[in-house]
């Protein structure tokens, strides 16, 4: 499973494109979107590998501009890494707090008590990349130390 944002590696391409670079740049973002969904034949239908087919530099910019606004749309691939990545997120802070519940001692007869954990540092599975994406798109908060907490978490 690549964990790898296509949004990255495409933002990296366009910056290396109005530095002047060539047909290599082109073929390194070829193979970023053959590896971002390869089993997805949609992908090869869409504006963006039209985009690269056609080596259209002015639409690819104002694809990739257009991913850097917050509001913006990603990727499908993208949308995908993300999701996933949130659900892991949820689902390591569940665990940590069933954990902390299931140690605090608290008695059967009054219901025990309730862990306060909303943040956790993120699974390691994922690039930094996408933990710094989803703070940018305000999804996820940094709290410090290296945890982060949902947006909407209590």
């Amino acid at each position: 499973m690549n964990n790898n944002l296509l949004s990255r590696a495409l933002c990296q391409a366009v910056e290396a494109l109005r530095g002047g670079a060539g047909e290599d740049t082109w073929t390194d973002v070829e193979r970023a979107l053959r590896r971002a969904r390869p089993d997805d034949p949609d992908l090869a239908d869409s504006d963006l590998a039209v985009i690269v087919e056609l080596r259209d530099f002015d639409e690819l910019a104002r694809l990739v501009d257009g991913w850097r606004d917050p509001k913006g749309d990603l990727p499908i691939a993208d949308k995908a890494i993300i999701d996933r990545a949130m659900k892991a997120l949820r689902k390591r802070i569940k665990l940590a707090r069933l954990d902390e519940e299931s140690s605090l001692g608290g008695s059967a007869l009054t219901g025990g008590k309730h862990s306060a954990i909303t943040a956790v540092r993120p699974p390691e599975q994922y690039p930094a990349e996408v933990w710094e994406l989803l703070i940018a798109r305000g999804r996820v908060r940094d709290i410090g130390h290296g945890l982060l907490e949902p947006v909407g978490a209590g």
